[in-house]
């Protein structure tokens, strides 16, 4: 199984923090957004960065590590996680976990997408509190995204929460069987509209019946960065338990 690490973009919303790394190498508690994620590299056999804003700095932070390949995004400022995502297509001969690069979560969720069999999303049970922590409900409503479950399966991912809050949020952790991949590229292919974000086009795919998308439901800890703001909240939950202790240790 290959792990593919989606890492091409500026992360503006960092202001002055990402002018000279890219996100995934800013500082949370002194060690950079990447290196919570670097101990299950060892579960792999091939890690895929697709990369493209400061790309030398991410090399050069993952040098001595040696089953990693990288996929350039030269046109990172005018593409998103999709296009991201098929630039790496040729690499993908086997099933994926498909990763985004700001966020910290604990580690054994990946264990337990291995043991999946298959096209699995972990959905985080514990969102709304840690939304609660990082902006207001307006910002809630206007971030957050609606997520539909039924009968084992995603019926309904991605777009805006219109009434009620979901149960659920996708964490920006997929793992795709080889053959989905195959047919999700050659669904990309077919439609019109390449700039469509992940979770939306996640959403179509579902919906055209291209892909059947499972679930597990985690409280497992996980924490996702955009700006300022989350680094504060990060850091506060990282010093009140032990999820960097115990990522190194059971990798």
């Amino acid at each position: 199984m290959k792990l593919l690490i989606l890492a091409s973009g500026k992360g503006s919303r960092l202001n002055k923090l990402t002018k000279k790394k890219p996100k995934c190498l800013v500082n949370v508690l002194n060690k950079p957004i990447l290196s919570y994620l670097t101990p299950s590299f060892n579960l792999f056999t091939q890690v895929i960065f697709v990369v493209g804003y400061k790309s030398d700095k991410i090399k050069a932070y993952l040098r001595n590590y040696s089953n990693l390949t990288f996929v350039n995004n030269l046109n990172f400022c005018k593409t998103n996680m999709v296009e991201s995502l098929f630039l790496a297509k040729d690499y993908i001969n086997d099933d994926v976990i498909i990763s985004y690069s700001d966020i910290i979560f604990d580690l054994n969720i990946l264990k337990e997408l291995r043991q999946n069999k298959y096209s699995t999303i972990p959905i985080y049970k514990n969102w709304l509190s840690l939304w609660q922590k990082r902006m207001n409900k307006k910002e809630i409503i206007k971030d957050a995204e609606d997520l539909k479950i039924k009968n084992k399966k995603i019926t309904s991912i991605g777009g805006k929460i219109l009434k009620v809050f979901p149960q659920y949020q996708f964490m920006g952790i997929l793992k795709l069987k080889k053959n989905d991949f195959k047919k999700l590229y050659k669904f990309y292919l077919s439609i019109n509209d390449k700039s469509i974000d992940l979770t939306s086009f996640l959403n179509e795919s579902i919906r055209n019946k291209i892909l059947n998308l499972h679930y597990f439901k985690t409280t497992r800890e996980w924490i996702e960065i955009d700006n300022e703001k989350d680094l504060c909240v990060a850091e506060k939950i990282l010093k009140s338990n032990s999820l960097t202790d115990n990522n190194t240790q059971q990798f």
